[in-house]
């Protein structure tokens, strides 16, 4: 599956937060009090060109403590499987 500039650049705009978003979580609006914020909590970002933290919307959600049902799914408990080998054959 190939993804094209366009539509690459769409799915990165909504995985990571919004200038917005990150003035809500953080509490500020410069960028430079918002990575003093990241970094004082120890969030891992990646900086723009131009400065800016980029956070991930996935990241977000497990340094807050939310869960993703995609996550409480794979978390089950594997299912036991229907057989088991016989060691008393090997020699």
């Amino acid at each position: 599956m190939g993804y094209t500039h366009h539509s690459l650049t769409r799915t990165l705009e909504t995985e990571i937060f919004s200038d917005e978003e990150l003035a809500d979580l953080t509490g500020y609006k410069q960028r430079s009090h918002q990575r003093r914020w990241l970094n004082d909590r120890n969030w891992v970002f990646v900086e723009s060109r131009g400065g800016r933290p980029l956070v991930g919307r996935m990241y977000a959600r497990m340094k807050l403590g939310m869960t993703s049902p995609t996550f409480a799914e794979e978390s089950t408990t594997p299912a036991r499987p229907a057989w088991t080998p016989d060691f008393s054959r090997v020699n």
